[in-house]
């Protein structure tokens, strides 16, 4: 059984905007609660705190897997290097229409979704950095797949207005089952209130007990 908690940023429930995990790292906010850190401890053994340009919204800037990061052009030479030293690829954006590379990317060690409005030729080097294969798709009606969707290596946790052909695409690309969900008491876009790996989910301060279950049931934590 994997771990599954409640967690907040500074009161905040919506933490998948503050918090990326991969199974080999757990990016937190510098500065953030000693309280938030022992829950990331739950689920990752490694945890790295940085920002993006004093920004603590790790969430929203970086798509990460256990292969490689994707950041934006405001990501300074040291949290380059900080990623690099983890033993990740890095791929910074050269420029900034897509800077919300964790809006616009969700991905598991098996696979890449992709926000559809981006050059083919952009979203191709971002799947080389994380080294898995990549499709550019809407789901559920989002173009924000990273907000739409977190993805494990065991299970994806979705939109809960996604169609059984955004489903079977998910099942496909991220090679795991998966269930359609809300957070924090009705919040359908779950990559804003979920932060998640194998190991278990930070799920947000105000998701209901069914809300836990049904991710916790979504990403295979029972």
């Amino acid at each position: 059984m994997g771990a599954l908690l409640r967690a907040q940023v500074d009161g905040n429930p919506y933490i998948g905007l503050f918090l990326r995990a991969s199974d080999k790292l757990a990016l937190l906010p510098l500065g953030c609660a000693q309280k938030l850190s022992e829950a990331a401890k739950a689920i990752s053994r490694r945890e790295l705190l940085l920002s993006m340009d004093g920004s603590p919204y790790l969430g929203i800037y970086i798509a990460m897997n256990s292969n490689g990061a994707v950041v934006p052009k405001i990501a300074g030479e040291k949290e380059v290097s900080l990623l690099k030293k983890e033993g990740l690829n890095v791929f910074v954006l050269p420029d900034g229409k897509f800077s919300a590379c964790g809006n616009n990317v969700a991905c598991n060690d098996h696979g890449a979704l992709v926000n559809p409005d981006m050059p083919h030729d952009l979203a191709k080097k971002i799947a080389d950095c994380l080294g898995v294969p990549h499709q550019m798709a809407m789901l559920a009606g989002y173009k924000c797949a990273g907000m739409a969707c977190v993805a494990t290596n065991k299970g994806w946790a979705a939109h809960n207005r996604i169609t059984e052909e955004d489903a079977a695409m998910l099942e496909s690309l991220f090679n795991c089952k998966g269930l359609n969900c809300t957070v924090n008491g009705g919040t359908a876009l779950v990559g804003a209130g979920v932060c998640a790996n194998s190991n278990g989910a930070l799920v947000g301060m105000s998701s209901s007990g069914f809300e836990l279950a049904r991710v916790s049931q979504a990403l295979d934590l029972v």
